[in-house]
């Protein structure tokens, strides 16, 4: 542990302070883990380095610790994960029986589903530490007036149209130009040729 908190300041300090600190350097693991958990002994120990302020970066070895900094995620894991169940329930239901109540399930489970699954890419792939403050807000407000114009638009199509289901049906049954379904005597033609 000592060592990884020396390679990782190992820029800062000087030879001969390094050669001081490998003697003396003996932080408990819990006094790594957070900005401000530095106990009386350690701070002794820290008064042997000339500049005390390096080793004062924030870092953690528990992620558990990160996330309960932010707040309970538990009810939000378990409705993304109830959304995910219904929907193996409400994708087939709405094709078998189409009706308006099951299509604005089916847009509501999509919708949540698919908003939740972009938010923990921007999540991930769009922190603050890397591409700036700005853009992760931008993404974010981006993405919810995309899910409102989508759930608005799926809406739409229920009220005003078919519907979700047989919207998706009548697109299954379009074919390309010039293609003509085969007709069964075609078939049983070319069958007897051979």
């Amino acid at each position: 542990m000592a060592l990884s908190v020396m390679l990782r300041n190992a820029g800062k300090l000087n030879a001969i302070g390094l050669a001081k600190t490998t003697a003396h350097l003996s932080l408990p693991i819990k006094t790594l883990t957070t900005k401000s958990a530095f106990s009386a002994g350690s701070l002794k120990t820290l008064t042997f380095f000339k500049n005390a302020q390096t080793l004062q970066r924030s870092f953690s070895l528990s992620a558990a610790k990160m996330a309960a900094a932010k707040g309970n995620h538990t009810p939000l894991w378990t409705a993304e994960r109830l959304i995910s169940l219904a929907l193996l329930g409400v994708v087939p239901g709405a094709f078998i029986y189409p009706s308006q109540t099951l299509d604005a399930l089916l847009a509501i489970s999509v919708v949540l589903h698919s908003h939740w699954g972009v938010e923990a890419i921007i999540t991930d792939y769009a922190r603050p530490q890397v591409v700036g403050p700005l853009l992760p807000k931008v993404a974010h407000g981006a993405l919810i007036v995309l899910s409102i114009a989508t759930l608005g638009g799926l809406f739409y199509i229920i009220q005003n149209d078919v519907g979700i289901a047989n919207s998706v049906k009548q697109l299954w049954k379009i074919r390309g130009a010039g293609s003509e379904p085969i007709a069964k005597e075609d078939v049983e033609d070319s069958c007897t040729d051979e």
